[in-house]
């Protein structure tokens, strides 16, 4: 009987760690340089990052992250996300959904799908798409804590999602929202400064431009100011 279950005590006790430490180390040695990751932190190997990323313990992230990103701790996201974003405490993203609408009677895996999550179905074949899409979120965002985001969604350039919003649709640019489900409760900036800010993307300007004027970003009539110089002497 002992004998019979040594198989199973090493694949528990040496097999399945020794393999989780290999990745981890795998995912480090490949981000060298481009992100902080928590001891408790995860990723897989096939995420990208581009640099001053970092991901705090009990958070998962799968996908791409643009530079000066981050995402605080207790995180699930899969999708991807932009460059200067900030990622706040307890966000998570979901992309399996269920029937609720007709034709379907019930919301049951047991009788749309062969993924067995229980152990047992009675569907015959895959009747329902259950995954979504995964999450896009722009550049220059800010996701606040505790928010709820459903897969498939985008969140543009600029938006804010306030604390423990549950966002069930598109988040145009530079929107504030906030509520269950999230709904648009200002803008940034007028309409024009919008404008003027999406068409020069300041976040793709080379990383010694952006250092180089690190304090104009603490005005923002003083940066578009600099860049329209910028263009007039092109």
């Amino acid at each position: 009987m002992i004998l019979r279950k040594i198989p199973i005590l090493l694949k528990i006790f040496f097999i399945k760690p020794c393999s989780s430490l290999i990745k981890k180390i795998k995912i480090r040695l490949k981000n060298s340089g481009k992100l902080s990751i928590s001891p408790s932190g995860e990723t897989t190997l096939d995420s990208s990052f581009e640099g001053c990323n970092a991901i705090s313990e009990h958070s998962f992230f799968c996908g791409h992250m643009g530079y000066g990103s981050y995402i605080s701790s207790d995180c699930h996201i899969e999708g991807n996300i932009g460059r200067f974003t900030s990622i706040g405490p307890g966000v998570k993203c979901h992309l399996g959904i269920h029937p609720i609408t007709s034709p379907y009677t019930s919301t049951s895996p047991m009788f749309f799908s062969l993924k067995k999550q229980n152990g047992h179905t009675f569907a015959k074949k895959q009747m329902f798409k259950e995954m979504t899409s995964p999450i896009e979120i722009g550049n220059d965002c800010w996701i606040c804590s505790n928010v709820f985001i459903c897969g498939g969604i985008k969140i543009a350039d600029g938006a804010v999602v306030y604390s423990g919003a549950v966002v069930t649709k598109d988040v145009p640019p530079y929107a504030v929202v906030g509520g269950v489900p999230a709904s648009i409760i200002k803008y940034r900036f007028d309409k024009k400064t919008i404008d003027l800010l999406l068409k020069t993307e300041w976040w793709n300007k080379p990383i010694s431009w952006l250092q180089r004027h690190s304090e104009s970003m603490n005005n923002v009539e003083e940066l578009l100011s600099i860049i329209q110089d910028n263009f007039d002497e092109q």
